[in-house]
């Protein structure tokens, strides 16, 4: 067997959170197993359940995007290197069509 594909991970917890991330966030994060555990623990830890998840709950589910969301926001999440313009030089090609 050879390695494993973080494209498709082999636990049912990983596939789900990696699903998430991609609904929540919108692919604005990189495929990490190791935060994949990280989120998972976080989330037990703040009384959630995987099998509550599995079954349906939408309490559940909502922790969890929670616990996404703050682990995002905090920077604990690899994030992708987003191409294009940042703010300021968009702000500046605005006044230059201004002018024009």
């Amino acid at each position: 067997m050879g390695l494993p594909d973080p494209r498709r991970p082999l636990r049912a917890d990983h596939r789900y959170i990696q699903k998430l991330l991609s609904v929540v966030l919108g692919g604005k994060v990189e495929d990490v197993p190791e935060e994949y555990d990280r989120i998972s623990k976080v989330f037990v830890k703040a009384g959630g359940s995987w099998a509550g998840i599995f079954h349906g709950s939408p309490l559940h589910v909502q922790k969890l995007k929670k616990v996404i969301k703050i682990a995002y926001d905090k920077g604990h999440l690899t994030k992708k290197y987003q191409w294009g313009r940042r703010k300021r030089d968009l702000g500046q090609s605005k006044s230059r069509q201004d002018e024009d």
